[in-house]
């Protein structure tokens, strides 16, 4: 029954309209992140975050413009804090992780248009230092995909040999995909074996921003928010570990801009975090500012702020590059997916009654 009533209402939510929604999910603003925007093809980014063209960002831009009104996080802070009140059709944009192009790229089209922004920086790569595990991958995949099958065959035998795996051209990217943060010393013997250098990539490509690109952002009138020290996923950590790389991270931020209250966005999701904790961490850590998630149009506690996920793209073919929906697609999605989502709350409310 369940899952009769689950399609019936994908059916349906699927032929309302883009324009309907806001009347039927009442929210007092929308608020849309990216990670990537580029004409180039940000290697160390295409095979984990679909890279945005420039042209489809702008596009995204201009429709959002023409249709809302954007908030910088101070106004946005001052409503959730003060219960100032918000533009009509109020939406903020933010960008995660920190990389370089949200200074080169990013930033002169917020500036031609005058929009303002939150960018949220993952500090340990702060002035590239260091690269994220992900990144790596993206490089390994990438260099992978370039080889000759002769080539690939080599280094399918060396990484057998090492790993005491068995993979074949076929299974090498699902492979090394499952590698996470346990084990980035494999992650780096296989960029051994590829003869990938991410230190050399980071002195020469410098994918994340610097500190004096954080200041000068800050300075043109911009956010800078906190994305954790390490992007570890924080429901892996003890509760200590989580609130060091939530407060840890703001201070290092506070410290470059000199803001006074530094917003925080969650790597990947707040999901099964407990929301007394942070809470509780937000209020022995007064400079901590409103937090932000990824799950789109859902509702929260009142300092924890959802946001839908630009790049969205439907699910690939094992080895294709992501192919992003048009923004109007991504938002009737985030749309359909909130409407499935309460209404299914509601018929469980009914059902519960009866």
């Amino acid at each position: 029954m369940r899952t009769i009533i689950i399609k019936l209402l994908e059916y349906i939510a699927r032929i309302i309209p883009l324009w309907l929604y806001p009347a039927l999910i009442r929210r007092d603003m929308l608020c849309v992140f990216y990670h990537a925007v580029s004409d180039e093809p940000m290697e160390h980014v295409r095979h984990h975050y679909p890279v945005v063209p420039v042209a489809q960002f702008e596009a995204a831009l201009l429709y959002l413009k023409s249709r809302n009104n954007f908030i910088s996080y101070e106004e946005l802070h001052a409503h959730y804090a003060a219960g100032t009140s918000l533009p009509a059709k109020a939406v903020h944009l933010s960008f995660d992780d920190g990389f370089a192009e949200c200074f080169t790229v990013v930033r002169p089209l917020l500036r031609k248009y005058d929009i303002p922004c939150t960018f949220f920086v993952t500090t340990d790569w702060l002035d590239n230092h260091i690269m994220f595990f992900d990144n790596k991958v993206s490089l390994v995949i990438q260099k992978f995909s370039e080889l000759t099958n002769a080539e690939q065959k080599k280094v399918l035998t060396t990484l057998q040999r090492q790993f005491e795996v068995i993979i074949d051209a076929a299974s090498f990217i699902p492979w090394v995909r499952t590698l996470r943060y346990p084990d980035e010393t494999a992650i780096d013997k296989v960029c051994q074996v590829l003869k990938i250098d991410p230190l050399a990539f980071l002195r020469e490509r410098q994918p994340y921003l610097t500190t004096a690109q954080i200041q000068q952002l800050h300075a043109e009138g911009f956010t800078i928010g906190a994305h954790t020290k390490s992007h570890h996923k924080l429901i892996n950590l003890s509760d200590a570990e989580r609130e060091s790389e939530i407060v840890e991270s703001c201070q290092i931020i506070r410290k470059i801009t000199g803001q006074e209250i530094v917003p925080f966005a969650f790597p990947n999701s707040a999901f099964g975090l407990d929301r007394r904790l942070l809470a509780d961490i937000r209020a022995r850590h007064p400079f901590l500012g409103l937090l932000f998630n990824t799950k789109g149009l859902r509702r929260d506690v009142n300092f924890i702020i959802n946001r839908i996920w630009a790049e969205r793209a439907p699910a690939p073919k094992v080895g294709e590059i992501k192919k992003l929906m048009p923004f109007p697609k991504v938002l009737h999605t985030a749309y359909q997916e909130t409407w499935i989502e309460e209404t299914m709350e509601m018929v469980r409310k009914l059902m519960g009654k009866k």
